[in-house]
């Protein structure tokens, strides 16, 4: 049974190794392992500094039309006669005609925790530099990024897999000498994908990677 209570933490994205190319990896590797850190593989520390995601969302779901005689206020007999304003037309709201696809937001922001000499940052930065500056075809980009939804347990039941996501833009960076400390802790990503897919998952203590529904 699901808690109806909602963990702030429960959820789970992993950006593909794909996301990193070669030339990218190789040289982020050797800067990792030179720092001696529990961590050498850069995608691995890529996906250790998410902090926090907002993905889906819909907007401009309906039309207005001015309309004669509907939503008239109710006219009480004991309303006082100068309280009774005139209400010839009134907006009156219907469901938009278009695809509800086309009305989802088919963004994914993804937060990042900076780091020490905001190595995770220009990783991301390289790689949309080699992705954008190359005549890539379509087959040779992130085929998907998964969200996954952890239960009260912290285990998969819900995966939430965007298909085909590009890079779109990212925060600035921002340096400041009148401040004592850095100010920025964290920079934003955003991602653009083409169509998603919402799966429930029923995972057994015996399958470690669970059934789709």
């Amino acid at each position: 049974m699901l808690s109806l209570k909602g963990r702030q933490d429960g959820f789970r994205l992993l950006i593909p190794k794909e996301f990193i190319p070669d030339e990218v990896n190789e040289k982020y590797s050797k800067i990792l392992r030179e720092q001696r850190g529990f961590i050498n593989k850069p995608i691995d520390f890529l996906n250790e500094t998410i902090q926090k995601i907002e993905v889906l969302g819909f907007d401009n779901a309906v039309i207005n039309q001015q309309q004669p005689g509907y939503g008239e206020p109710i006219m009480d007999p004991n309303r006082a006669k100068e309280n009774r304003f005139p209400h010839g037309a009134s907006e009156t709201y219907y469901r938009s005609p278009a695809n509800p696809l086309s009305l989802i937001d088919k963004s994914i922001n993804v937060t990042f925790k900076h780091t020490l000499g905001y190595l995770n940052y220009f990783i991301i930065f390289e790689s949309f530099l080699y992705h954008y500056s190359r005549d890539m075809k379509y087959k040779e980009l992130i085929p998907e990024m998964v969200v996954e939804l952890l239960n009260e347990k912290g285990s998969i039941y819900a995966k939430l897999v965007l298909k085909h996501p590009i890079i779109n833009g990212i925060d600035m960076l921002s340096f400041d000498y009148t401040q004592p400390i850095a100010q920025s802790q964290t920079f934003q990503v955003v991602f653009k994908y083409s169509n998603f897919d919402y799966q429930f998952v029923q995972q057994l203590e015996s399958n470690r990677n669970g059934e789709v529904e």
